[in-house]
């Protein structure tokens, strides 16, 4: 019987394996199609030089067999004289005007080195290799075709071939977590069960945000394979590459958030100066808000320490200002102010723009929750809030501290509390 530690650790493990699939099937999709076109380049190379070692005016039953090996590469094979009468052809006997079109009319592109050239069609790839045979008194020209798939053939696949393995991978979590329900029923209490769900409505949340940017990369793709040179092909490929920059920043969230809870539990605790850190994140971002027509105000007050990790510190802040950002438009402020009190430290990060509504306030810190914000025109903007602010309340809760957001009049206001720390006299 696995206990809760070894289900939590098989959970993540699975979530893990379908984040990897992710990857490795859109790199494979865009990354590989050079790779592919570089080997079959390489393959037509060796038969050119295989031909130039054959003794063309004498080829026996070897050298025809050894030619006849190409045929698994789909490469088609015509050898003519230079009264361009048919040598050698794999393709069956060919018309004397066929011959004439492929070598007379263009006799100034057979070149000994054999040089390749690539024709770009709608739904594939054309490789013709055409190189010139000097062998003692006799010249032989040869004409090496290979066809193969197109980039977006291959992408579209890979949609495809995605498309199913997040199929099979949801099937063998929902039968596996239907058997780990049955087990854990007998032996754990109501907050267990509870733990269960909510893992359940997270899977649910990722599918749901990874379907969207793969049904912009299909739609593209077919966009392109319907219209071919009709349409702008830098904006579509460009269009794809943007969808698989989120999903690669999602899957950079989902990996943070699966190791999050054991690397708080064996963080490194010590003294760490929020005064300092929030003036070096502040000076960090400097061109960054510059860039964006972004105001900074700031009032920190001086040596305001507290104990915890720094770099998780870092991370919860370093969100808010990002979530700022996001939400503050060309010539507005963020505003960052740090309050030495009694008990807490206090960090605001204010930022003018659209206000969140007053009943979502306290869903924002759950994961993937999508929230509605008003415009300045009374209009509702419907967003997803991702895993950013779920992590800030996460590393709060490991440093007994607080965190929240307050609409104020002309933007919201995000704020964390920790506890001070004083150095005991000795």
């Amino acid at each position: 019987m696995k206990n809760k530690s070894t289900v939590k650790k098989m959970w993540y493990a699975l979530l893990a394996s379908a984040i990897l699939l992710i990857v490795a099937v859109f790199a494979y999709g865009i990354g590989c199609y050079p790779l592919y076109i570089n080997e079959k380049t390489k393959v037509m190379h060796q038969l050119y030089d295989e031909l130039k070692d054959i003794e063309i005016s004498d080829m026996d039953d070897d050298d025809r067999e050894s030619l006849n090996e190409y045929q698994n590469e789909k490469i088609d094979i015509l050898i003519v004289d230079d009264n361009f009468q048919e040598i050698y052809s794999n393709k069956g006997e060919m018309s004397q005007s066929h011959i004439y079109k492929r070598f007379q009319n263009r006799l100034n592109e057979y070149r000994e080195e054999g040089a390749i050239d690539r024709r770009i069609y709608q739904s594939r790839q054309r490789l013709i290799l055409r190189g010139k045979i000097v062998q003692e008194k006799n010249i032989y020209y040869a004409y090496l075709r290979k066809d193969v798939q197109s980039a977006y053939e291959i992408v579209h696949v890979s949609v495809l071939y995605f498309s199913f393995a997040i199929a099979i991978f949801i099937l063998i979590q929902y039968l596996w977590y239907r058997k780990c329900r049955t087990e854990e029923n007998n032996e754990i209490g109501q907050a267990d069960l509870q733990l269960q769900e909510r893992q359940t409505e997270f899977v649910a949340n990722v599918s749901h945000e990874l379907k969207t940017p793969i049904a912009v990369v299909s739609s593209q793709i077919e966009m392109l394979e319907l219209m071919g040179d009709k349409i702008d092909r830098a904006y579509y490929f460009s269009s794809i590459h943007e969808e698989l920059d989120k999903m690669s920043k999602m899957v950079g969230e989902l990996l943070d958030f699966s190791m999050l809870d054991n690397a708080l539990n064996t963080m490194e605790i010590s003294s760490v100066d929020v005064s300092e850190m929030i003036e070096y994140l502040l000076l960090r971002y400097e061109g960054l808000f510059n860039q964006k027509g972004i105001r900074i105000e700031q009032k920190i007050s001086p040596n305001a320490v507290v104990r915890g990790n720094q770099m998780y510190l870092e991370r919860a802040v370093n969100n808010y200002l990002m979530n700022a950002m996001q939400h503050t438009g060309q010539g507005k402020k963020i505003c960052v102010t740090v309050q030495k009190e009694k008990k807490y430290i206090t960090i605001n990060v204010f930022n003018e723009g659209e206000q969140i509504a007053e009943n979502q306030l306290e869903h924002i810190w759950e994961s993937f929750y999508t929230l509605s914000r008003k415009n300045k025109g009374g209009d509702t903007q419907k967003m997803n809030a991702g895993l950013g602010l779920y992590m800030v309340k996460k590393i709060m809760e490991y440093h007994k501290g607080k965190c929240g957001a307050e609409n104020q009049a002309n933007g919201v206001n995000f704020w964390l509390q920790i506890p001070v720390y004083e150095e005991k006299s000795k």
